[in-house]
């Protein structure tokens, strides 16, 4: 009786055994559910398998987000631009403007990161069986912040991305508590080139203007970058002027010289500056950077 008990016992036991490892055989097909899928910026559901340990930034601006939230590492490619943090400078470089998916394909990227189509790129790289992930370019301050979540969220890093956020939140808080009581900052002009194409509000360098509480001369333009005549410039009369494109040989000087600007508030008060465009115009983690630049030449008395 006891031998028949104790057969019946281990045929349970076994049974047990089976019925257990085929609920692990369920939960390996579960564990091989995709790591997460999110849309990109042309509205494309985007699946990766699993966190991508080869990626492709053809994006400088992307670039620094995935250097600063910790997936540097993962970083196999840029683009030729990327050229901060200096780290970014040993990857494999390529060409964003004129993209070859031969040569992004030769990376071998589990996720490609782009931020410009040309010749449909995106296409390209997804009919060559690339995962490609289209990254639209911020406009806002808040945009940035949301596209450093998603980029934590697509690399694995998502706390890491959060106390980025939560670093460059209070870093924003700190600047504007200095200027609580400024009813309204000095006129500017933001010069993008020398064929006077500036910054309006709807563009990411616009939003940090609006933070500095500027009075932006293209304020009522509904174009992120218009082009302003130089009759428009002169009759604003801006109190200040920044210059991004001195690496295209303007200056202080060169700007003094031109016809009918000696009257210029800027000019005459010597209030032009000249500003690293990588600084102020990436839509990325370097944006409190950017505003704290900025914030010392429009408001030497309280940003020394």
């Amino acid at each position: 009786m006891f031998s028949l008990i104790r057969s019946g016992a281990v045929a349970l036991f076994l049974a047990l055994l089976l019925a257990l490892a085929a609920a692990c055989g369920d939960d390996g097909d579960d564990g091989g559910a995709p790591f997460i899928t999110l849309t990109d910026g042309k509205s494309r559901s985007v699946t990766l398998e699993a966190a991508p340990q080869v990626i492709a930034s053809l994006s400088p601006a992307a670039t620094e987000i995935l250097f600063a939230i910790g997936a540097g590492d993962q970083v196999a490619a840029v683009d030729k631009f990327s050229n901060y943090p200096p780290e970014a400078a040993t990857r494999q470089q390529l060409d964003a403007f004129e993209p070859s998916v031969e040569a992004i394909a030769g990376a071998q990227p589990d996720l490609v990161f782009v931020v410009y189509d040309p010749g449909n790129l995106v296409d390209g790289l997804t009919n060559a069986g690339l995962t490609v992930f289209f990254l639209e370019t911020p406009t806002s301050v808040e945009g940035v912040l949301d596209q450093i979540r998603m980029l934590g969220q697509a690399t694995g890093h998502t706390q890491e991305a959060e106390e980025l956020v939560t670093t460059i939140e209070q870093g924003i808080d700190d600047i504007e508590e200095k200027l609580a009581d400024v009813q309204e900052g000095p006129s500017l002009f933001h010069e993008v080139d020398n064929q006077l194409y500036t910054v309006a509000p709807a563009s990411f360098v616009g939003s940090l203007y609006a933070i500095l509480k500027v009075q932006n001369i293209a304020a009522g333009s509904d174009q992120a970058f218009p082009q302003l005549s130089q009759e428009a410039i002169i009759e604003a009369d801006p109190e200040v002027i920044i210059l991004g494109d001195a690496a295209g040989g303007e200056s202080a000087d060169t700007v003094k010289a031109r016809p009918g600007w000696g009257s210029i508030s800027a000019v005459t008060n010597d209030r032009i500056y000249v500003i690293d465009p990588d600084i102020v115009s990436r839509p990325g983690p370097r944006l409190v950077d950017a505003l704290k630049t900025l914030a010392q030449m429009l408001y030497p008395e309280r940003f020394e």
